[in-house]
């Protein structure tokens, strides 16, 4: 990589789910394109994946054409997603973590993500900025990547 970062890779999608499936096969040629290494890709395939379906299940009505923005940057330490929408304002690094259940018998779907998304990214950030979030997730490129 030279000094100089290259232009984001940027995706926009709607809720529709041939939209939402293009999602993996762009993070997969964006990633190559800008030389990531495939453990990091498959941890942001998660993430990504996390961020962009609690966009189109909580912030938008079921096959809304509203856009989703996914934007993929990289520097020499670390590579950068970030995921944009108009939705209601919903910061989720304020939002409560789901209880450990008891049992297997006691637990329940969905929750989790933030979870998963605290995992494997190094910082995370969120802001609301004339009508739209922004949930900026860096990973770390090299050794420090977590496991």
């Amino acid at each position: 990589m030279t000094g100089v970062a290259p232009a984001p890779e940027v995706l926009r999608v709607t809720t529709a789910l041939a939209d939402l499936s293009r999602l993996y096969p762009w993070l997969e040629a964006a990633a190559a394109r800008l030389g990531l290494p495939q453990q990091l890709v498959q941890k942001m395939q998660v993430v990504a994946e996390e961020a962009v379906m609690n966009v189109a299940m909580h912030a938008y009505a079921p096959g809304s054409d509203e856009a989703i923005e996914i934007r993929l940057s990289a520097t020499l330490t670390f590579v950068e997603l970030a995921v944009e929408d108009c939705g209601p304002e919903f910061n989720p690094l304020t939002a409560a973590e789901k209880p450990r259940p008891a049992s297997l018998v006691d637990a329940q779907p969905g929750g989790l993500g933030i979870k998963l998304v605290r995992r494997y990214c190094q910082d995370i950030s969120y802001t609301r900025q004339d009508g739209h979030n922004l949930l900026t997730l860096r990973f770390p490129l090299g050794p420090s990547v977590p496991a």
